[in-house]
């Protein structure tokens, strides 16, 4: 629906500074149901500082500056017609000049909407994090379907997440996770002041077991060679074992193999590929591994802007997956996601510096990566032995 309103900046040409009268002041034109007017800006501009075509001033820092006010005054407007305010001439400016005390919508799930919103529009998050903030809101409506911005404090912190844990037998990450959520959402409400302090800070994090599952050299081994013929099911077993095994030999998560096209394989020498969930570029180099199971693909068929590999859903993949590591005797509850672990873990067991690793996997942060650093203990097991003291 749109707004019943619209805030713009004009030149007034019928008038001029009094000590120039070359120079005309800008004005905020307000339009609104009832009436319309006209805020002066405190700005003047010669008549050759203005576009007509565009209706707006040519100097760039002085766009700025009005188009920061203009959306300051459309704010103000926006929190009148929500809290069905009157608008009328004089309420509307002195809403504008701050004469009359904003009055801030107690309803903690409207100012959660805006927010989240804002957030989704401006930061292009992936797909999985906005997955996180959905499930926030579902399990905050669960537990107060009717909340205020009083009610949030350290007691209502402590019996939200006693929900979770008790009512709903939430594991400890999953717990970590909706108040991760809620603690930014709360850092920017304390930031736009509509509360004055955010009560998440007093959350101790529960203790989190590491789930990071990944395949050795020998189970890798062991999986590559396993017999999947199983009826019909061989195909669609043996597609699952290519596309995790690309996983494992370039490190991509599945929202990057899922949409890595031919054009991402520049020149045959190398993978170029703006990952899905961090937006950052990521560069693999060429192995012979993950080249074998493109051609196996009819690579060469392709067209620059063709899917390289055909990827059916998680579900699907990891139900497969689990059937594929019984054939092969793997004793892990084996996932997609193991495959990028895998290709961290077996460069590490190579002995690739650390930054290189994190460089092909595209971490930001190389904490990410030391995860990947001595983690196999049946080889360093092995090695141990073999040293002498």
């Amino acid at each position: 629906m749109r707004n019943s309103f619209s805030v713009k900046t004009i030149l007034r040409k019928d008038k001029w500074k009094s000590d120039d009268i070359n120079r005309h002041p800008l004005y905020y034109q307000i339009i609104f149901k009832t009436g319309k007017t006209k805020l002066p800006s405190g700005k003047y501009v010669n008549i050759n500082q203005w576009d007509e075509k565009k209706k707006c001033v040519k100097d760039s820092l002085l766009k700025n500056i009005l188009i920061r006010e203009e959306n300051r005054i459309y704010n103000i407007l926006l929190g009148m017609e929500n809290n069905d305010e009157l608008f009328s001439l004089e309420n509307v400016k002195n809403r504008i000049k701050g004469n009359v005390e904003e009055k801030i919508n107690p309803d903690f799930y409207f100012h959660l909407d805006e927010i989240l919103k804002n957030k989704f529009a401006i930061e292009d998050l992936a797909k999985g994090t906005k997955d996180h903030y959905d499930h926030l809101i579902k399990r905050l409506k669960s537990f107060r379907p009717k909340l205020t911005l009083n009610e949030i404090n350290p007691r209502f912190i402590d019996d939200f997440v006693y929900y979770l844990k008790v009512d709903l037998d939430s594991g400890n990450s999953g717990t970590n996770n909706v108040i991760k959520c809620l603690n930014t959402v709360l850092k920017k409400f304390v930031i736009e002041k509509k509360i004055t302090e955010n009560p998440c800070i007093h959350y101790k994090k529960f203790p989190e077991e590491s789930s990071i599952i990944f395949l050795n050299p020998d189970e890798l081994k062991r999986l590559i060679d396993a017999d999947l013929k199983l009826g019909n099911l061989t195909k669609g077993l043996e597609h699952t074992r290519n596309l995790f095994l690309f996983s494992c030999y370039t490190g991509l998560r599945d929202s990057d193999i899922k949409t890595l096209k031919k054009k991402h394989i520049v020149e045959n020498k190398k993978i170029v590929k703006r990952q899905v969930k961090t937006k950052d570029i990521v560069e693999i180099p060429f192995n012979e591994y993950w080249f074998e199971i493109l051609k196996k693909n009819d690579f060469d068929k392709k067209k620059d802007d063709d899917l390289v590999l055909k990827y059916t859903c998680n579900a699907a993949i990891n139900r497969n997956l689990k059937l594929i590591a019984k054939i092969s005797k793997i004793k892990k509850r084996l996932h997609f996601h193991a495959g990028r672990h895998t290709f961290g873990s077996l460069l590490a067991l190579q002995g690739i510096p650390i930054h290189l690793i994190a460089k092909y996997m595209g971490h930001r942060d190389i904490k990410s990566t030391q995860i990947y650093m001595n983690s196999d203990e049946e080889t360093l097991s092995n090695v141990m032995k073999k040293v002498k003291f």
